[in-house]
């Protein structure tokens, strides 16, 4: 934990403290706001503070805006045509690796979303070279000063942000063309914003979300094939949203589809591990800690609290039916996979309309088959769970297949 003292809270009513009570003010995010920094920009709340500008920097985000709903809801089609875009390749292979190549179906569909299109490959080269230069800060054993970026850094930066001012000058020039992407859609309610600052909160986008996204749907396939019936049951469900466009009431109404998302985000939550460092000496817990002391925020225990959660160690996604989801909501003490509180992650909806439209539209054309069951190898990128050797293959589904399914599922 470094060199300073440090706290590790897994009680929620501790975390409640940090997270929501009026004290919270006292905490800032620390060393993971500076360890990104340089990749992640000033323009974007995640790495704002809270006793600064941060409340005015939340409000610009794009999903905190106050046409976000509306948005999303224009996002699930353009989302899923991409995300099939992204089946029909990976059909046409051998072997996949879940992680990698799921995290490219994630950016492609962030994209859709975003400025309305996949982005050049170069594009996609030059955000992970970022990101692998904001993990090599993070994990970090020396002092920032002295871990260097990778060569080709400031260009790679230069470049990408780049990228999205030139898409907003082209936009810019097309007013009036009513695209749904959200760069047209800020453009067209906020046209004073400054193209920097859009174009940083456009690629910060998919530092906040398309490495944890991507993760979630990896552990819902490998345990689906663990759990033949609820991946029978998801099929089933699955198809039959495909009746027809997809829609965002759609998603709404497949309760089976989020149950799977959330128990996946219960036993995988793909960021672990939150931290917070108090402004000035501060008292927590019985505990004095001086300012700059790191206090580390653990979901993973309480996620699977056996004096909560029956059977914690088993996926099972019956349990978000009948009240569960209600039961034990998003943010709440026992499961908080994008944090709690104000700070919680100010893309939580993006991601869930992401992750049931994923879901939805792999499981309606493909079975996911997963080469092992075993529990997988475990590391860590950008803060995230990284799984590692989750190779398997998208075995199409034919029609007789798609009814068997629903067959045994009714």
């Amino acid at each position: 934990m470094g060199p300073n003292p440090g706290l590790v809270l897994n009680d929620p009513a501790l975390i409640a403290e940090v997270y929501e009570s009026p004290r919270r003010t006292e905490f800032e995010k620390g060393n993971i706001s500076e360890q990104i920094r340089p990749s992640t920009t000033d323009d974007t709340s995640f790495t704002a503070e809270l006793r600064g500008d941060w409340v005015q920097k939340r409000a610009m985000e794009p999903t905190a805006r106050p046409w976000a709903a509306e948005s999303l809801a224009d996002m699930v089609g353009p989302m899923q045509a991409a995300i099939s875009e992204s089946v029909d390749a990976l059909l046409k292979r051998d072997a996949i690796d879940l992680a990698p190549d799921l995290r490219r179906l994630t950016f492609d569909a962030f994209s859709v979303a975003l400025v309305s299109e996949k982005l050049p490959e170069q594009v996609f080269e030059d955000f992970m070279l970022l990101a692998k230069a904001a993990d090599a800060r993070i994990q970090a054993k020396l002092p920032l000063k002295f871990v260097k970026p990778p060569k080709g850094f400031e260009e790679a930066k230069a470049r990408f942000y780049g990228h999205f001012v030139d898409r907003i000058r082209e936009a810019r020039k097309r007013h009036g063309s009513r695209a749904v992407d959200v760069m047209s859609r800020y453009l067209e309610e906020q046209p004073g914003i400054d193209d920097q600052v859009l174009a940083h909160m456009l690629g910060g986008t998919y530092f906040g979300g398309a490495f944890s996204s991507s993760v979630t749907l990896v552990g819902a396939f490998h345990q689906l094939n663990k759990h033949p019936q609820a991946d029978a049951r998801l099929a089933a469900e699955a198809a039959s949203l495909m009746d027809g466009p997809l829609t965002v009431a759609k998603l709404d109404g497949a309760k089976w589809v989020e149950a799977v998302i959330l128990e996946s985000l219960r036993v995988l939550p793909a960021v672990r591990v939150m931290t917070r460092t108090p402004s000035k000496d501060a008292q927590l817990a019985g505990v004095t800690l001086p300012a700059g002391a790191m206090i580390m925020i653990t979901n993973q225990h309480l996620h699977r609290d056996p004096a909560h959660w029956p059977e914690p160690d088993t996926f099972k996604p019956e349990r978000r039916l009948d009240g569960g989801a209600v039961r034990d909501p998003l943010g709440s003490g026992h499961f908080f996979p994008f944090g709690r509180g104000p700070r919680a992650c100010v893309g939580a909806d993006f991601a869930m309309v992401f992750l049931k439209t994923a879901l939805a539209t792999i499981a309606s054309r493909v079975k996911v088959h997963v080469d092992s069951t075993e529990p997988f190898e475990e590391g860590f990128f950008f803060g995230v769970v990284l799984p590692k050797g989750v190779t398997g293959k998208f075995v199409a589904r034919t029609a007789q297949a798609s009814l068997d399914v629903r067959v045994r599922s009714a």
